[in-house]
C-alpha cells in the first residue's frame, strides 16, 4: 500500500491513553486486489476481488499508539467518499462491542431459563433497551 497514492484525509475524534479526546489525521489509501484461494481448492472456489483501505494516522500521537488500519471489503469502493464510509462503520465496531459486552455481562442474557424463542426474543428485546440505555 506504500505504492499507493493517498486518495485523501479523514479526521477522526479518538481518546488518548488517559481517556481524554483527541483528533487524528488519517491518510486514506484504497486499491483493488485478487485474492486467489488455496492450490488444492481453485477448482472448488472462485478468486476473490477485494478492496484494501488503508488508514494511517499522520505524524505521532504523543500519549496513544498510532492508529492503522488495513480493511478489506468486497463493497463497492470507488471514491474518497466510499473509502470513508467504510472507515466510519469499522470506527463503530468498538461501540458494538461494548454494546454487547453489557447485554451479556451486565444483563446475563445467556443465563435466562426461558424455554421457549417468543419468551426469548421478548426478554432479549427488553436487555436490548437497558443495555442501550446503560451505554
Amino acid at each position: 500500500m506504500d505504492e499507493v497514492t493517498i486518495k485523501g484525509l479523514h479526521r477522526i475524534k479518538v481518546k488518548d491513553d488517559k481517556g481524554d479526546p483527541d483528533d487524528a489525521v488519517l491518510e486514506i489509501r484504497y486499491r483493488k486486489i485478487r485474492v486467489l484461494p488455496p492450490i488444492g481448492k481453485q477448482t472448488k472456489y472462485p478468486a476473490l476481488t477485494l478492496t484494501v483501505i488503508h488508514a494511517q494516522e499522520r505524524g505521532r500521537p504523543k500519549r496513544r499508539k498510532k492508529i492503522e488500519w488495513k480493511l478489506l471489503t468486497d463493497l463497492p469502493v470507488q471514491s474518497r467518499k466510499d473509502a470513508i464510509n467504510k472507515i466510519e462503520w469499522y470506527a463503530l465496531r468498538w461501540k458494538i462491542e461494548v454494546f454487547h459486552k453489557i447485554l451479556k455481562s451486565g444483563c446475563k442474557a445467556e443465563d435466562s431459563k426461558l424455554r421457549t424463542a417468543e419468551r426469548l426474543v421478548n426478554l432479549i428485546a427488553v436487555f436490548c433497551i437497558v443495555s442501550w440505555r446503560d451505554f
